[in-house]
């Protein structure tokens, strides 16, 4: 699948990146790339994404603000970097913190626009 190599070359591009995940519209992870030995703990994380991202998403609709592009979340050890995709889908780089936000952010955008080419 060419969404695997767009995740592992996503990863290999970050060095402070813990895991990206490609994520379905309820947070079921498709698919994810891991820099260390917690897969299912980012799984879990995406599963949770899957609700906030569900929440943000009526709230920013019931206010008629257009639709979500890109979300950025800082946590006490980590950034959670999410980009929208077609179809309701996600890809998402959880990075260490302290990190390099701006490369994080051109990496995604590359990545997304690359999954956009390939798969959707």
């Amino acid at each position: 699948m060419p969404f695997q190599y767009v995740l592992a070359n996503l990863l290999a591009d970050n060095p402070d990146a813990e895991a990206a995940l490609f994520l379905d519209d309820t947070g079921e992870t498709v698919d994810f790339a891991c820099a260390d030995e917690r897969p299912y703990e980012m799984r879990l994380l995406g599963a949770y994404l899957g609700i906030y991202l569900r929440h943000i998403g009526e709230l920013i609709s019931a206010a008629r603000l257009g639709a979500t592009r890109m979300f950025h979340i800082e946590r006490a050890r980590h950034h959670l970097h999410l980009i929208a995709l077609p179809d309701r889908y996600y890809l998402v780089l959880v990075q260490r913190r302290p990190a390099r936000v701006g490369r994080a952010r051109r990496s995604l955008q590359a990545a997304a626009e690359q999954l956009e080419t390939e798969v959707f």
